[in-house]
């Protein structure tokens, strides 16, 4: 009876052992789960700080642009309402001789001054 007494206290003592390390490593998955679920949760709240401070970047940056334009119309109607003041004709004048000449913007090609070789029959 001895012997059996101890061969099942060896069983169980090999059991909890091995219940033990079935249990180490069941909860240490567990916890490297819970690690990468609180790293994801990290990251998406990074991502969305980055997203709304984005949104803001781009809605500075129209306003921005918006009250570039609206400078550029006011110098716009300075500087039409000066030269209607100072000038002698009205820029509507200026318009239609401008209107009247040839395209002065033309650009005509660059002619060829170069020698031509002298054609010879073969």
């Amino acid at each position: 009876m001895s012997a059996q007494l101890i061969s099942s206290l060896f069983v169980f003592a090999v059991g909890i052992g091995i219940g033990i390390l079935i249990q180490r490593y069941v909860l240490s998955r567990g916890t490297h789960v819970a690690l990468l679920e609180r790293e994801l949760d990290k990251v998406k709240g990074e991502q969305l700080s980055m997203k709304d401070a984005l949104q803001q970047h781009y809605l500075q940056t129209a306003d921005l642009t918006e009250n570039l334009t609206k400078s550029y119309q006011d110098l716009y109607e300075h500087i039409a309402k000066g030269a209607a003041q100072f000038t002698e004709k009205p820029l509507a004048d200026l318009k239609d001789v401008i209107e009247q000449e040839s395209d002065p913007f033309k650009v005509e090609a660059p002619k060829d001054y170069a020698e031509k070789p002298a054609l010879t029959d073969q």
